[in-house]
């Protein structure tokens, strides 16, 4: 009886473990605004090959095709750490949608930027792509 109880908990920890691994990372919103931060802060340093490698392969593809690769990495090197915090998310299926709303201050007055950063899943991590289904 002993044994078949000791064994009941071993069984019941793994499972409680294996439980709270897949909660803690179970917050995509998170991640990808966490990768997305990643990529800014390459843009922001210059570091163009870090940035590409947080660039989903099919994104990367035509950017390149385009000669755009280093004008789309300097876009996102003025988005501020408050402005990824706040952005609003939106789970799609396999996506995470951030809209992203920056509001800089000049002596003339306020102006605001918007953009919607497409962020997937790629290889186990969250990369900066495009829309599902846009070619």
């Amino acid at each position: 009886m002993r044994t078949y109880l000791t064994i009941a908990i071993i069984i019941l920890s793994a499972a409680a473990v294996i439980f709270c691994q897949t909660a803690i990372a179970a917050d995509p919103v998170k991640d990808a605004k966490e990768a997305y931060a990643q990529f800014v802060k390459a843009a922001k340093a210059q570091k163009t090959d870090e940035a590409k490698n947080l660039l989903a392969k099919d994104a990367l593809s035509d950017l390149e095709k385009d000669n755009a690769v280093d004008f789309f990495i300097a876009m996102h090197a003025d988005i501020t750490p408050e402005t990824i915090k706040a952005a609003k998310a939106e789970v799609q299926g396999s996506m995470v949608v951030l809209k992203i709303e920056q509001v800089e201050k000049t002596k003339e007055g306020s102006f605001s930027t918007n953009a919607t950063v497409y962020m997937i899943k790629e290889d186990g991590q969250w990369k900066v792509g495009k829309p599902e289904g846009a070619k």
